[in-house]
């Protein structure tokens, strides 16, 4: 019997399935399984296609079989409820799997879509929910896109699968609306952009001016034909027309463009794949109005001239970049900290006298920087940010920097009055190489040569008015301070292949003098933290039995020697631990001066703070108000409620 004879008993008879199901008559039919496919196609119903899989020779069935004859069904609660059978969907591939989910209705589709159980069992992947969604009307698919913790937090849609479902979108507006939802990279907006009309892609460059540059020449022109006449704001249209290629430019006609719009087209761009305009100082700075977001500009090495006209610039454009470099890596300021920076400059520049030499202009300024600048007090935390420890005027106007920014920051003060210096790294550490100066002798002998001055070692000293041990002196002194009254050699300062020739070495005679001289130190070359050391000691000696008022007044010396004490944490520790709670008197079982953050703040901005601990006072509790320049004691347990230690401290507090 053939084909032909089973298709003619399928006709005659009612119950068609049991034809299918019964193994008895098939077995007298010789058809292949194309054959077996065509008649269930034929003649049977969705429901009696389900039946079949109640049957072994069904159900045992590869997988591609089983895909075909699923493949026949079109009603959607049988689709459901064979996807849902884990034996019948035994052996059928993903990507077939894929293939039924994509014939079910838009509400099934998403039902799926958040049905993680679903998806981990069948291990669907992104690049099969992008198949999913790109399957779904327009309407579902928008639906789906907008609900960003679905799509990148569920699904775990890679950007390439979302820029691919937008870009498809027919809807212009949707995309749009997309492209502010997600945080592609520029050049996936760009793609999505060239799928839009020219009125959609000038909204979103009016909005998003940057991607002016990223068109291609044709669509920037369109572009630029729509905003011109729209209600943009002159600021904005200005920094759209300054960003057009050079060809663009030369392209458009502007003989009905105001004045303002034609200065911003004259404008000269670093290159075409740049958005930074050519800074020309001679121009009216009113012409680089609205150009703010186009500036990045290095002005180290501005003459004094250029730099006036480039703080007019700043004061018209304050939302331009002030860069700097330090170790060949750029750093950013912004306007008002270079303003700020340069005002402080020029007030310690300018008060320099005439007659000074090197030698003591050199003083001064590192004696400035120390009263100006503390180290990072956040420096090795999880909130730390190298960035802005090393821009330049960011520095000076923050007050906070580490070794290599402070070092950028001496040297560009010493150029400006003439004094050579190097920039050196020793690994763990930067300072100055200070060139070819004349260094005064007590005897009144000159010496000329190469010295160092570590500018960040002197911090402390600067701030409190102390003796600057890392001033003026020579390698061999350099690498002697390097170690500790343990013998521990840190080798901050060990680079025998650039120092080798920094020789000179201030005795601390002549440093008196040349302090003396410049007034940073009395007549008898006496420096002023002579006095906080003296009246910490009477202090000690006349509250010897006091321990508690002994300690409250050494916070009290430092409020008023150093009302800022709060704000420059590590310059403070210093003081704290060095001198001020080192007095023989004040006998604790431990002293701990150390920055903590309070809980409440989301920056954790260190908070300088003391603990002690003692037989006399048991433990005790302090912290330094920013609000007020005081310490204020804590009982442990409001101290532990309110503050938290950095996880670094943590660690090291484990290790030791």
């Amino acid at each position: 019997m053939n084909t032909e004879d089973l298709i003619k008993l399928l006709e005659e008879t009612e119950d068609k399935l049991s034809i299918f199901v019964s193994e008895e008559t098939f077995n007298k039919y010789e058809i292949s399984i194309v054959e077996l496919l065509d008649l269930i196609s034929e003649f049977l119903k969705d429901e009696e296609i389900l039946k079949l899989f109640n049957y072994s020779y069904f159900l045992e069935l590869d997988g591609w079989t089983k895909s075909d004859i699923i493949g026949f069904i079109s009603k959607e609660n049988v689709l459901l409820q064979i996807i849902n059978n884990d034996n019948i969907m035994n052996g059928i591939d993903k990507y077939q799997i894929i293939d039924i989910i994509k014939r079910l209705s838009d509400a099934e589709k998403q039902k799926i879509l958040y049905n993680q159980n679903f998806i981990e069992k069948y291990q669907i992947v992104d690049s099969d929910f992008e198949d999913i969604i790109s399957s779904l009307i327009e309407e579902a698919k928008i639906e789906v896109l907008r609900n960003i913790d679905l799509t990148t937090n569920k699904l775990h849609l890679a950007n390439y699968n979302l820029v691919g479902l937008v870009e498809n979108l027919s809807s212009n507006e949707a995309k749009y609306e997309l492209l502010e939802i997600y945080k592609f990279e520029d050049y996936q907006i760009t793609n999505i952009l060239n799928t839009m009309d020219i009125k959609s892609i000038s909204k979103f460059v009016g909005d998003n001016k940057k991607f002016i540059d990223l068109l291609d020449n044709k669509t920037q022109k369109e572009v630029i034909e729509d905003l011109v006449n729209s209600n943009l704001p002159i600021k904005d249209k200005r920094e759209i027309l300054a960003s057009l290629k050079v060809e663009v430019k030369q392209s458009l006609d502007t003989t009905d463009y105001p004045e303002e719009f034609k200065t911003a087209l004259n404008m000269k761009k670093v290159s075409n794949v740049s958005r930074n305009i050519i800074l020309d100082l001679e121009k009216d700075p009113e012409e680089y109005y609205g150009l703010d977001n186009l500036i990045s500009i290095n002005p180290e090495e501005y003459t004094e001239e250029q730099r006036k006209k480039f703080i007019k610039i700043c004061e018209i454009c304050s939302n331009l970049q002030v860069e700097n470099t330090v170790d060949d890596t750029k750093y950013l300021s912004t306007a008002r900290e270079y303003k700020e920076a340069e005002e402080w400059i020029d007030s310690i520049i300018n008060n320099l006298k005439p007659e000074y030499t090197k030698a003591q202009k050199l003083a001064v300024i590192d004696n400035a920087i120390g009263k100006k600048i503390s180290y990072s007090p956040d420096f090795d935390t999880e909130v730390y940010n190298p960035r802005e420890s090393r821009s330049l005027w960011k520095i000076i106007s923050s007050g906070y920097g580490v070794c290599n920014g402070i070092a950028k920051v001496e040297q560009y003060i010493l150029k400006r009055v003439g004094i050579e210096s190097e920039i050196i790294g020793s690994g763990p550490h930067a300072f100055l190489k200070i060139k070819d100066i004349e260094l005064p002798l007590a005897n009144g002998e000159i010496v000329k040569g190469n010295t160092i001055v570590d500018p960040t070692w002197n911090l402390t000293s600067n701030r409190f008015g102390g003796k600057p041990n890392n001033f003026c002196i020579s390698y061999e002194q350099a690498r002697k301070n390097d170690v500790d009254r343990n013998g521990v050699d840190s080798e901050c300062h060990k680079n025998d292949e650039k120092l080798q020739d920094a020789i000179l070495n201030l005795d601390e005679k002549s440093l008196r003098q040349l302090y003396t001289s410049v007034g940073l130190a009395d007549r008898n070359g006496e420096f002023p933290l002579k006095e906080l050391k003296e009246k910490s000691v009477l202090l000690d000696k006349y509250y010897a039995n006091e321990p508690e008022q002994n300690i409250n007044k050494q916070f009290l010396l430092l409020s008023k020697v150093c009302p800022e004490f709060a704000t420059c944490q590590n310059s403070s520790m210093s003081i704290i631990s060095g001198i001020l709670l080192y007095n023989k008197n004040l006998k604790f079982e431990k002293c701990c001066v150390n920055r903590v953050y309070d809980k409440a703040d989301k920056e954790k901005r260190p908070v300088l703070y003391v603990y002690i601990a003692s037989k006399e006072l048991g433990k005790k509790f302090y912290y330094a108000n920013k609000e007020n320049g005081k310490f204020v004691e804590l009982p442990q347990e409001e101290f532990l409620e309110k503050f938290e230690c950095y996880d670094k401290d943590l660690e090291l507090h484990k290790r030791t």
